[in-house]
């Protein structure tokens, strides 16, 4: 969303510090709840640099990159939507950094010194648990599926992203489609009895707990987790197929007003303390940690390189949003 005069205010007054701290503005797609701890950890161990955090949905905050529409300028951006972040790397929007702390990245999640993804994040069901005991819940795409032909014209309904409002969930969807051989049939047979869509994983969420979606599909893992701590009435499954896991991105604006605080930031965001801030969410493993988190069926993360370039493509982002509504529509 997009914050107010108001919130931007409240949000710069909180992670400012004194009058003579340089400044440092952080643009991204993720929830202020989700990002504040960060925030928060920096400012303690960098009481000399004040935050401005501006945050906006994932297209959207794209979209107000490539017009220098937002206010203040940014020098850091950050968002889910790696494909996006990949296509200002190539069309010049940012500028390169390598330290020790960006080489310690794996090479998957570091693209030409200019795209370092910091956080992974598994895609998973989350399902009702009031609805749907914990015997009947699928575990795979293909029993998800069964699920929901099993129940007929009117069986339960099935909660994701739009693929065209949602830059997680386009990128989601251009992913499994690249990697499913039955990916078009996949999303037939689960929208058969009408498929609910919404731009972002709150509402997903929100569809499944007051009971309008039996199943969310591709929800961020991240932010069912911290429904569950919330006491929210869903529960999380891990398919054993396979799970698909993306990465905050973040770049560093070649127009950005504060290089160096800027710098500092990048390099905290991979650094020990933040990835221990991160938690389940972080990247790269803590002591005595495994350097793949654990997942019950193969991990597929998207990584970043030059392919993602093609889904940002206009004609076929085009393509593939009308071919998906027409499919989850259940014709044109």
């Amino acid at each position: 969303m997009t914050m107010t005069r108001e919130m931007l205010f409240a949000l710069a007054v909180l992670f400012a510090g004194p009058a003579s701290a340089a400044g440092l503005v952080v643009a991204g797609s993720t929830d202020r709840a989700a990002m504040e701890p960060l925030l928060v950890a920096f400012r303690a161990a960098n009481p000399d640099i004040a935050v401005t955090y501006l945050e906006q949905e994932t297209v959207e905050l794209y979209e107000a990159v490539t017009s220098g529409s937002l206010q203040p300028q940014p020098d850091v951006v950050i968002s889910s939507a790696a494909d996006l972040q990949i296509r200002l790397v190539n069309d010049g929007y940012t500028r390169s950094h390598a330290s020790d702390a960006t080489a310690r990245l794996p090479d998957w999640a570091r693209w030409r010194d200019e795209a370092f993804g910091f956080t992974f994040e598994p895609l998973v069901f989350v399902v009702n648990p009031v609805l749907l005991p914990v015997e009947n819940r699928p575990r795979t795409r293909e029993a998800l599926a069964q699920l929901v032909a099993a129940g007929g014209v009117d069986g339960p309904k099935v909660a994701t992203y739009d693929v065209g409002q949602s830059g997680i969930g386009y990128l989601a969807a251009s992913f499994d489609a690249g990697t499913m051989s039955d990916y078009w049939p996949f999303v037939e047979r689960t929208s058969g009895t009408g498929l609910l869509t919404a731009c972002c994983t709150s509402l997903v969420l929100d569809m499944v707990e007051d009971g309008r979606a039996l199943v969310g599909y591709n929800v961020l893992g991240s932010y069912a987790r911290a429904r569950v701590a919330e006491g929210g009435a869903v529960a999380i499954v891990e398919p054993e197929d396979f799970t698909v896991a993306i990465t905050r991105v973040a770049i560093l604006l070649k127009d950005g007003r504060n290089p160096l605080p800027a710098n500092r930031f990048l390099d905290f965001l991979v650094s020990p303390a933040a990835q221990a801030t991160l938690g389940d969410e972080a990247l790269l493993p803590q002591a005595g940690e495994s350097a793949v988190p654990a997942a019950r069926g193969p991990v597929r993360p998207i990584p970043l390189n030059a392919s993602l370039l093609a889904l940002t493509d206009p004609l076929r982002r085009r393509q593939f949003i009308d071919l998906w509504r027409s499919v989850t529509s259940g014709g044109p």
